[in-house]
């Protein structure tokens, strides 16, 4: 402080690839869960993780940002990834000023490398109490559950809420099952209003909230009982995260969300097909 200078540390870059098409219901959400299970939660410590591949070219800038967002459960420094004519159409009117995208060097050099074949990665299930205690949803379809949770900034998009609502239309909560859906911010609520999505969920009997991160850090409104097993498309399920020390939290993709608040028990989507 006193010469006015700090000491940063340039960090290292591993280097994701994923290509192919990813199975149905399965989203952003599950390959960076996929990654966090096989690398752990400090596998990207003190460095920056890039994502690259046809099948993260082909995601929604939704499924980017789950992504990114999430690079931090595995302790990564940031979560980037190349900026395309996605990224340039979402930020026309978005931005003030002028910006020019940052690319790595063609012969960059990367600490790890690592490859996926999406088709390798159906809807995951993160269980307690670290995100990189993952396995298929689809093996865990006999753990019952309290409460489901759609939103926060990991998951909150009208991309997914979207995808929830196409899986709920028409269906409902399952008695003693509380389900909450909170929009990440007003333009995606009124965008579920307009698309006529909030009254699919209500009609569901889901109980729909506007923007907060309450629930997602145990603050209030959804705030698990002792025992209570939510599962929930936010990012991090350590002990007592969103309410008692001995409630549990699974992370999923919104598909597996909505469907599990259906059965009332943690469900891969294709399973209601």
């Amino acid at each position: 402080m006193a010469t006015g200078k700090l000491w940063f540390k340039v960090p290292e870059t591993q280097k994701f690839s994923v290509i192919g098409k990813l199975p149905k219901y399965s989203m952003g959400k599950d390959i960076i869960l996929k990654i966090i299970g096989d690398i752990g939660v400090d596998g990207a410590l003190y460095k920056a993780m890039e994502f690259y591949g046809e099948t993260i070219e082909g995601l929604s800038l939704s499924d980017r940002i789950s992504i990114s967002n999430m690079a931090i459960e595995a302790g990564g420094k940031a979560g980037i990834i190349p900026a395309d004519k996605k990224v340039d159409d979402y930020l026309k009117g978005r931005v003030r000023g002028s910006y020019k995208a940052v690319y790595a060097d063609k012969d960059a050099d990367y600490c790890e490398t690592f490859e996926y074949d999406a088709k390798e990665i159906p809807p995951m299930v993160a269980k307690p109490f670290l995100p990189e205690n993952v396995a298929p949803a689809r093996e865990l379809s006999n753990i019952e559950i309290d409460q489901a949770y759609l939103g926060s900034c990991t998951n909150g998009r009208i991309e997914d809420m979207r995808v929830a609502a196409k899986i709920m239309k028409g269906k409902k909560v399952k008695p003693g099952v509380r389900m909450l859906v909170v929009p990440a911010t007003k333009d995606v609520f009124e965008a579920a209003m307009k698309e006529g999505l909030i009254k699919i969920f209500m009609d569901a009997d889901a109980y729909v909230s506007g923007p907060t991160c309450g629930a997602c850090l145990g603050g209030y409104m959804g705030v698990l009982a002792a025992g209570e097993k939510c599962i929930s498309s936010t990012n991090r399920n350590f002990i007592g995260r969103m309410g008692h020390k001995d409630s549990e939290v699974y992370l999923a993709n919104p598909a597996v969300v909505a469907a599990s608040a259906i059965t009332g028990r943690i469900t891969d989507p294709n399973e209601l097909e």
